[in-house]
């Protein structure tokens, strides 16, 4: 689990959090608004562990008591609520059980006692209305953190009950190497075959290849190697989309606006993909076929 000082790519929200904790005027309700991948979780909970932390308040030490309890998802006061079952939602139960129930009470050992939402927009219609009711009537030393890449589809009385901070989309060569570095060597081959998927996904272009079918052969075998989560397919996409732009640019600045049509017309087909696995939730292998049998039908 990283300390605020190790959170990468976002700058300002770390100061604007920093500021808060130093000056003893944390929010008692955060919005953590930013783009899938972008780190919002864990700052969530390196926020958590600065304000708990035994040795090192203000950032997290990685090993005292509370810190290590965090990282392992076992402190009885630090909380995430996760989408759950097949329509991946936060059903009312998970906020009568984790959130409900405890705020009655005090921390069992914190300093703050933190729930952390983690894609809130997935809340269920009367879960939102629950954690509503106690974001109007916040308790002391709680402190709520929800996190999601689609703030609109809150309720607007949620998003008014909360102190919004906006997370960077970090470039996807950048976040694979943060992905790489928590992973060891199994997340850095991981980065290379996400590279090598996000390479092929933008090169395939069936009107182009020499044989379209082997083409088509070589994203689905790139994939079914690492497309076994919308997490791992996310990164991919919004790389080769990218990459299609810049190659649409370069069309342009060679006085070739049919090819730079062409290629903004695949990037935005990519994008559309993108958006439909990490934030609508579709079956990445199924959406990555889709998306191959869209750009066919382009050429």
């Amino acid at each position: 689990m990283p300390r605020l000082s190790d959170i990468r790519g976002q700058d300002r929200a770390v100061a604007r959090l920093r500021a808060a904790i130093a000056a003893d005027r944390v929010h008692h309700a955060y919005l953590f608004t930013g783009p899938p991948g972008a780190g919002k979780r864990a700052t969530a909970l390196a926020v958590a562990a600065a304000l708990n932390c035994e040795t090192a308040r203000g950032d997290g030490c990685e090993v005292c008591a509370s810190c290590e309890k965090i990282a392992l998802g076992i402190h009885p006061d630090v909380v995430t609520l996760e989408r759950e079952g097949a329509a991946q939602i936060v059903p009312i139960e998970a906020i009568r059980r984790e959130v409900i129930g405890r705020v009655g009470l005090p921390p069992h050992e914190a300093a703050m006692r933190v729930f952390v939402i983690d894609e809130a927009a997935a809340l269920q219609e009367a879960s939102a209305n629950a954690l509503l009711k106690t974001l109007e009537e916040p308790p002391q030393r709680t402190m709520f953190i929800l996190a999601t890449a689609a703030p609109d589809r809150l309720l607007p009385t949620i998003r008014s009950r909360c102190q919004r901070i906006a997370f960077a989309a970090l470039p996807p060569d950048a976040r694979a190497e943060v992905d790489a570095e928590a992973a060891g060597d199994d997340g850095a081959a991981r980065a290379a075959h996400l590279r090598e998927l996000a390479g092929l996904i933008a090169g395939f272009d069936p009107a182009e290849a020499r044989d379209a079918a082997a083409a088509l052969d070589a994203v689905l075998a790139a994939a079914a190697r690492v497309v076994e989560t919308k997490g791992d397919a996310a990164p991919a996409l919004e790389l080769a989309a990218r990459r299609l732009h810049e190659a649409a640019r370069a069309a342009v600045a060679a006085g070739d606006p049919y090819r730079a049509r062409r290629l903004g017309e695949r990037a935005r087909l990519v994008l559309e993909t993108q958006v439909a696995v990490a934030v609508h939730n579709a079956h990445p292998q199924l959406a990555l076929e889709a998306l191959l049998a869209r750009i066919g039908g382009l050429a």
